[in-house]
């Protein structure tokens, strides 16, 4: 009977975590294609000094905080819609 139980726990778990993560991960595709066909990597200016990483880096660095803030606004969103118990 316990084990019915943690398998629903772990479904739960990872149906919590595919709402959550898959459409972080869908604005953050879009969000980088926004911000990077507006700006130019190679323009970024940081206390006066250009930066000195490639164009990849900068990119991917990008890519994750989008996805990052993606997720903590779907668990957010996800943690409201929960019942109380």
């Amino acid at each position: 009977m316990s084990n019915i139980k943690l398998d629903e726990t772990i479904f739960s778990i990872r149906r919590l975590l595919m709402t959550t993560l898959w459409p972080s991960f869908i604005m953050a595709c879009v969000s980088s294609v926004l911000l990077f066909s507006l700006i130019d990597p190679e323009a970024f200016i940081l206390h006066g000094n250009s930066i000195d990483l490639s164009n990849a880096f900068i990119y991917s660095i990008a890519f994750f905080v989008f996805w990052l803030l993606g997720a903590i606004t779907s668990g957010l969103t996800a943690l409201l819609m929960c019942k109380s118990r």
